[in-house]
């Protein structure tokens, strides 16, 4: 549950972010877009992932984990 909360709470200061990114004038600053290309943007797509999908991920990996000690 500490995981899932974490994940959570990342993912909307990420988003809080991009809300920054589109409705500020920074937008026009280089290091703040090259700040939003290399962090925010792949931080928010991952935990977006983790959270709709981290559950089958964890299942995946696991029964590899398995298959692999067998």
């Amino acid at each position: 549950m500490k995981e899932r909360k974490l994940i959570r709470w990342i993912h909307l200061i990420s988003s809080v972010a991009i809300g920054t990114f589109v409705y500020s004038p920074w937008r026009n600053q280089a290091e703040f877009l090259l700040f939003m290309r290399i962090l925010i943007i792949p931080v928010l797509t991952l935990t977006g992932l983790w959270m709709w999908k981290g559950q089958q991920i964890k299942q995946l990996l696991s029964s590899s984990q398995h298959q692999t000690k067998a």
